[in-house]
């Protein structure tokens, strides 16, 4: 009975040992066992079992006879079912035979838990490949093929917060740059687009900062390429383009066996391996765009969207005629702050109104932009008496709580006080009445008392002289300044320049100011709109539907040059490039951007843009 016992026990123990090492598997597969000659295949060896942590030591066969386009290319899969883990790990590589004939692949190894693992041997058929005639097309088809390798494990995820989101309302999106291979500094290759969109930058780090993240199963080293924010100003499903990279990508070289030399440059310190130029492109974003509800729409709303405080003020309740009042209109929250346009205030009679001063403080800074918007008219009274500014009303449509929202400011009583000046009695007349009244004849002389006869010669009078005189004067100035401008309009390009230099010197202020104060990231920010300022204006493009791609089609429309138009392409791309590229060469850099800019705006003039 005991030995019966001890029988099944080994039996069992043997049985658990059986089912523990069968569990793991090591394979190897190709797509293909035959193959043309110069095309290329993919190899792949695959463990599979319930604990990949413990896998340790990857080491390929020789690969001889064949050339490595890439690889290894890693990826990995877990699954439970009925409470049973099982995982796997792969790893692929792409190959291509340069000979015709038969040839092996040899075993793949890896370690796990103290054993070595391996795979059997692959035997690969290479037939007769391309002809010369068709070679290009076989080597296109060999770079489209590690293309598609690369693009498996570097690429660029556009994400939206919002799929859905109505007329005005902010959408953040986010670049995201995936690799699991190894690259270098990459090089903007196109920007994307924002049709139907007024697009804001949102401030971000200067330089690509990786995390890791796993997605489709698969662990990534990610980062931040940029991230913008996004108000539709038309409705209906919008598109965003690709935004595009090219990367340099290090694809490591297979080394050989048994040579002493090669298993010492194939350290990691050397880094050996060929770059590749790859170019990444984002997917195209579909942004559905909802108009904003006709009901109850208020008076004074004029297009405002987000979460806003309305605040109005004088700066003076009591004043003299003719003495400025300021009226102030402060708007701060979130939402685009820099499209808000608020309705003009009433005023009571006899006031005169100027155009107003508007400043944006705009943060961009986090995922929403967010500040402050003031208006400040100036107000002058030209009649006394008490006077009452009218209520002011802003409204705005509040996204989130789907409303809108009004916001009204008390009235201002203004006592307009008598003052001294021509305007002092003019109670009742408008603008118009005053001007005119300030030219005619307000008094009528009755008395003769101090009237008296003048004995002189009117031709000894000073006043006779410069009465004379004075004309031929203004008429030796006038012909002077004729024949000056005559001179410069002669020389069409000097006129030119230098009415493109002080544009430019108007348009740049700001951003010679962040340069002197080496501050990088403001000065290419101020350059970047400096240049678009300029295009809006000279091209006569709203800038609520401003897009580079349109900027530059208008260009081209204006038979600008080639080279010209792509000047401003490259100098707008560096700009934006700059913001995750560190430049150690930061004074000089800023310095030759400054002047890259002038020249473009004096160029751009010359073309007659």
């Amino acid at each position: 009975m005991r030995r019966t016992k001890t029988f099944f026990s080994l039996l069992f123990s043997v049985i658990l040992l059986s089912t523990n090492l069968h569990a793991q598997s090591f394979t190897s597969s190709v797509n293909s066992t035959t193959v043309p000659q110069n095309e290329p295949f993919q190899v792949v060896f695959q463990f599979g079992g319930d604990n990949i942590n413990a896998l340790r030591s990857f080491r390929a066969p020789d690969f001889k006879n064949f050339e490595v386009l890439s690889g290894p290319n890693q990826s990995t899969s877990m699954q439970i079912i009925n409470g049973a883990v099982s995982a796997s790990l792969t790893y692929s590589f792409y190959l291509q035979a340069p000979s015709q004939g038969r040839f092996t692949i040899g075993s793949a190894s890896i370690d796990f838990k103290g054993k070595t693992l391996r795979t059997q041997p692959i035997t690969i058929t290479v037939t007769k490949g391309q002809s010369s005639q068709n070679g290009a097309r076989g080597q296109q088809r060999n770079q489209s093929a590690a293309s598609q390798s690369i693009g498996d494990n570097v690429f660029i995820r556009a994400v939206a917060d919002k799929q859905k989101v109505l007329k005005g309302e902010q959408i953040t999106i986010t670049y995201k740059l995936y690799t699991r291979m190894d690259i270098s500094s990459p090089q903007i290759s196109k920007l994307p687009t924002y049709q139907g969109f007024w697009a804001e930058e949102l401030d971000g780090n200067r330089t690509i900062n990786f995390t890791t993240e796993v997605y489709n199963g698969k662990q990534y080293h990610v980062g931040v390429l940029k991230k913008a924010a996004l108000f539709p100003t038309q409705t209906g499903q919008l598109s965003v383009t690709p935004f595009e990279l090219k990367i340099p990508v290090i694809v490591p070289k297979q080394r050989r066996r048994g040579d002493i030399f090669d298993e010492f440059f194939n350290d990691p310190f050397f880094n050996q391996g060929q770059t590749v130029e790859y170019t990444a492109k984002s997917n195209v974003l579909k942004i559905d765009v909802l108009p904003l509800p006709g009901q109850n729409v208020p008076n004074s709303f004029n297009g405002a969207v987000g979460e806003f405080s309305f605040k109005a003020e004088v700066d003076k309740n009591t004043v003299k005629a003719n003495e400025p009042v300021s009226l102030k209109l402060t708007v701060s929250g979130t939402g685009n702050i820099s499209l808000l346009e608020l309705k003009e205030p009433q005023l009571p009679s006899g006031f005169e109104k100027y155009d107003p001063k508007v400043n944006d403080q705009v943060n961009r800074s986090g995922s929403y932009v967010n500040g402050q918007k003031t208006i400040e008219y100036l107000l002058v009274p030209r009649a006394g008496g008490q006077k009452e500014i009218p209520p002011i009303e802003f409204s705005y449509f509040n996204p989130r709580t789907k409303r809108y929202v009004t916001v009204t400011s008390p009235a201002f009583s203004i006592n307009v006080q008598k003052g001294d000046g021509t305007y002092a009695n003019t109670q009742g007349f408008n603008k118009e009445d005053v001007k005119l009244l300030g030219e005619d004849i307000r008094y009528i002389k009755t008395g003769t008392e101090s009237l008296s006869k003048n004995g002189g010669y009117m031709v000894s009078s000073f006043w006779f002289w410069a009465a004379a005189i004075l004309p031929a004067l203004l008429l030796a100035g006038v012909i002077s300044w004729k024949r000056k401008n005559d001179r410069l309009e002669g020389n069409v390009q000097l006129m030119k320049y230098t009415r493109a230099e002080k544009m430019a010197r108007n348009r740049l202020k700001t951003a010679r100011k962040s340069m002197e104060m080496n501050n990088q990231q403001e000065f290419y920010s101020d350059i970047s709109l400096a240049l678009f300022g300029y295009l809006e204006d000279k091209l006569h493009i709203p800038k609520a539907s401003f897009t580079l791609e349109s900027a530059l089609e208008r260009l081209k429309d204006s038979r600008v040059p080639e080279d010209l138009i792509g000047e401003v392409k490259q100098a707008v791309e560096k700009c934006e490039f700059v913001r995750f590229a560190p430049m150690n060469d930061g004074a000089s850099a800023m310095k030759e951007m400054y002047d890259q800019a002038v020249n473009i705006i004096v160029d751009l003039e010359k073309n007659k843009v």
